[in-house]
């Protein structure tokens, strides 16, 4: 689901928006509203939002400064900016920095919706589409043998597959042909492969084969595809003893499919995903997979040290000889921890789980496994905080003058880190938000600074504690953490 922060300083417009409209059915969650720039600046830091909608002049800073303070560094988020009417200039100002969308109030509850509709179309657009089929359908897979065989709810593992797969915006169908016997399996699968290599360019989908029903789940609606139906309707087998039945059901996304389809295929011990002429089976290896999900847990929840989970994970490794099991595993593995990686290191990932699918062997693909072990889970040092939230701050504190430092960007470009991670455990290790650290950092930096500093010099402060050269917002943070002007601190400290 995308994140919103609503920005604007009269309450009735923003309590309005977040209200008229029903952002859930949207895929869209607020997690934000403020009423002026220096709150929304705030929220941003701490909340990394998708979209920002603003008011273009707000006391503090305006939507243009949040705008100019955050397109370098948070080039990922998309602004829909509110105006009144004699404010061109500032949309023309606005058009430099690429902003797209530029309502003019009073604006409706449509005009906002086709705006959000169109942002959430370019956010969504090219990760997704970059992911090679064949690797999707790896994914596919191993989401498929989790939710089947380790018990997991789907938002749980939505969660770890979110970064590949789009559980939310895309329509998938599925077709049952039901009574279809093993023995004529392999030849019916070939003709709908031939069938969809000619008539369905394109067209991702998956086969699945359980106790004489053949399962063929296809991403996106069928448009313009009358005759794929007619044609599964029309598979008949000379050998078969029985007629095979056929019918289609629609689902809206991913996640709806996944919470119908699995409850009724955890009945089973096995189940076929089948790949062209391969029948990739999907065993119930539950007590090889509670040992790992033990392990698991004892690294990512109870503080285990990497060198410990290698041994762990070398022993269990041991025990398999099924290739495609293995892969299974790794899979299931890399998934999980990409979600506390940024998306330099998360590409990694993706390149490893491409090398890992292509590989033939099980002592093959341990070997690249582990080879690359140390990239992905890099050993922790004994602190007070976990090495990367110590790395965090001391770069923090560093780096103080940079007026672009925020959780996002240390996690990604730093860090090379999840934000959404790193976020809840910095809230959680030093049991505030970061955006609330930093300023308090700048304010102390600020005040040890302003005690030998001239008032007319106030300006070169704001910039060492990294406010840039905007004074104004530098004496309104102040204040508000201070609760005095930067020059009547420097007075008090005088004794004046």
């Amino acid at each position: 689901m995308l994140r919103i922060i609503i920005a604007d300083d009269e309450r009735i417009i923003r309590e309005t928006i977040s209200r008229l409209i029903d952002w859930e059915s949207l895929g869209i969650q607020i997690v934000g509203l403020c009423k002026n720039g220096l709150e929304a600046y705030d929220a941003i830091i701490d909340e990394y939002p998708d979209i920002v909608l603003t008011d273009i002049k707000m006391p503090g800073l305006s939507g243009l400064d949040l705008i100019e303070k955050l397109t370098q560094t948070h080039e990922r988020i998309q602004f829909i900016l509110l105006s009144g009417y004699g404010e061109f200039e500032y949309a023309k100002k606005a058009m430099r920095y690429g902003i797209k969308h530029y309502l003019l109030k009073p604006c409706n509850e449509q005009q906002i919706i086709d705006a959000v509709e169109d942002v959430k179309h370019e956010l969504l657009k090219d990760p997704l589409e970059s992911i090679p089929k064949s690797f999707e359908k790896t994914l596919f897979h191993s989401l498929m043998a989790e939710g089947i065989f380790c018990g997991g709810q789907i938002p749980e593992l939505s969660d770890s597959y979110v970064n590949y797969l789009d559980f939310q915006n895309t329509p998938y169908s599925i077709h049952y042909l039901y009574f279809l016997e093993e023995k004529n399996l392999l030849e019916c699968t070939y003709l709908i492969d031939e069938y969809m290599a000619v008539k369905c360019i394109g067209m991702l989908y998956h086969i699945l084969y359980v106790k004489n029903t053949l399962l063929i789940l296809i991403k996106g609606w069928e448009e313009n595809k009358p005759s794929l139906f007619e044609f599964i309707d029309g598979l008949h087998f000379d050998s078969q003893t029985v007629q095979t039945t056929h019918r289609q059901d629609q689902y809206p996304n991913l996640e709806s499919l996944f919470c119908i389809l699995i409850q009724k295929l955890r009945r089973y011990d096995r189940i076929y995903y089948i790949d062209g002429c391969k029948k990739i089976p999907i065993y119930n290896y539950s007590c090889c997979l509670e040992n790992l999900s033990d392990v698991c847990s004892r690294y990512w929840e109870k503080g285990m040290d990497s060198t410990a989970l290698k041994s762990a994970l070398e022993e269990l490794f041991s025990s398999i000889q099924e290739r495609d099991f293995l892969v299974y595993l790794l899979t299931k593995i890399l998934i999980r921890q990409g979600q506390y990686l940024s998306g330099q290191v998360s590409l990694i990932v993706t390149e490893l789980l491409l090398h890992v699918n292509e590989a033939k062997t099980v002592p093959e693909i341990t070997a690249l496994f582990f080879r690359n072990f140390d990239t992905f889970f890099p050993a922790a040092s004994v602190s007070a905080y976990k090495p990367f939230i110590e790395k965090l701050l001391a770069y923090t504190e560093e780096h103080l003058s940079d007026p672009n430092l925020s959780l996002k960007w240390l996690s990604e470009n730093y860090l090379y880190m999840n934000v959404d991670y790193v976020s809840k455990q910095f809230s959680r290790q030093t049991g505030e938000k970061f955006s609330n650290y930093l300023n308090k950092l700048r304010i102390n930096r600020a005040k040890s600074l302003l005690i030998d500093c001239d008032t007319e010099k106030i300006y070169t402060i704001a910039e060492q504690v990294g406010c840039g050269n905007n004074p104004q917002y530098f004496s309104q943070l102040f204040k508000k953490y201070a609760k005095m002007t930067p020059t009547e601190y420097m007075k008090k400290m005088a004794g004046k």
